[in-house]
């Protein structure tokens, strides 16, 4: 049982501690779904679950192979599938037309998506580099692109694996903090009186009135998952990451969105009609107003990121990451105040 918080020395050996795959298994698996074998293969950044290969093959041009190497609540290679397949009927939503999945097994142990290389640049770079007005009607396509997103029907298995459904909130906490027996004894003897304070206000949970609706949300919108062309017209050429994809209020994606590092004032590249260009763009294509969280629903919110982030890194890694107590601290005292609120 792990009783100590880890150390940002943890996290980062957490990051680098990826699986050895071998090319033989590449060009096994390449082969299995119809393509030549590599010709070079190429490690690319990614986050603790993910292995993520830039592979040059002889015949097929260049694979994008993403490995699902951990598992954790909500991120899913199948649930990214999934999401990606229903989308690729959408009008105004750029996705891969020939995304592949493995479920894992022989040649590699891991979920695999192969994903063949699509046109663009990263959004970002491009953001970065570009003028006012196009930064702001990036700002634009990307509220468009997210309400088409929002727009579709859900696929129903996409509204049962993963909840973000604010209704089931208690059993989304509950299932993050209380799911795993270890988890349970590293907290309680980590952090005792956080602990015992959150047995005190989930016994019973707080209730809170909810309003709104629930819409298919990607689950990582940004510029950061998405490919960019300028030949001549600007637009938005691919849409990706869909792992964490879900069914759940629409400020999930608009808080992602609005809370990326280029849309925030000590950014860089930090441009203030931004947000406001991809609101406007966004409300425009859903029709309607968007309606603003009522302070005990922005609350329910945040306990759930913070537990579901407690429970992320100890998915990922079997540990407590440094601002665990920041996290379940935050969510303790949200709860108290719904309490109070009742």
């Amino acid at each position: 049982m792990e009783t100590r918080l880890a150390s940002m020395e943890d996290i980062r050996a957490l990051s680098d501690d990826k699986p050895d795959v071998s090319r033989a298994q590449i060009d096994a698996l390449l082969q299995k779904h119809g393509f030549s074998v590599s010709g070079s293969i190429q490690r690319l950044e990614g986050n603790f679950i993910n292995l993520t290969l830039d592979v040059e093959t002889r015949s097929h041009g260049r694979i994008f192979l993403k490995i699902q190497f951990r598992q954790s609540r909500g991120f899913s290679l199948k649930t990214e599938y999934i999401a990606t397949r229903a989308l690729q009927a959408v009008d105004g939503v750029p996705v891969s037309e020939s995304l592949l999945y493995d479920g894992g097994g022989e040649p590699l142990p891991f979920e695999c998506l192969l994903i063949p290389c699509e046109p663009g640049e990263p959004g970002i770079g491009f953001y970065r580099g570009a003028s006012r007005s196009m930064q702001l009607r990036l700002g634009a396509f990307l509220g468009e692109t997210l309400a088409r997103v929002h727009s579709l029907t859900c696929p129903e298995v996409l509204r049962t694996e993963s909840t973000r459904d604010l209704a089931s909130w208690n059993f989304t906490v509950r299932d993050a903090l209380f799911g795993d027996a270890a988890l349970v004894s590293s907290i309680e003897a980590t952090l005792p009186e956080l602990w015992d304070r959150l047995l005190t206000v989930l016994k019973p949970a707080p209730e809170v009135r909810l309003t709104g609706r629930n819409v298919f949300l990607w689950g990582e919108p940004g510029l950061h998952n998405v490919l960019v062309e300028n030949n001549g017209s600007l637009r938005i050429a691919n849409v990706h990451d869909f792992q964490s994809a879900g069914w759940g209020t629409p400020a999930l994606d608009l808080q992602q969105v609005e809370g990326e590092s280029l849309a925030k004032p000590d950014s860089d590249c930090y441009e203030p009609g931004y947000v406001d260009a991809f609101r406007s763009s966004y409300q425009a294509v859903i029709g309607e107003p968007l309606a603003p969280l009522s302070p005990e629903e922005g609350k329910l919110l945040a306990v759930v990121k913070n537990a579901r982030g407690i429970r992320f890194f100890w998915d990922c890694g079997r540990l407590l990451h440094p601002r665990t107590p920041d996290f379940l601290g935050a969510a303790v005292s949200d709860l108290e105040r719904l309490h109070d609120a009742d």
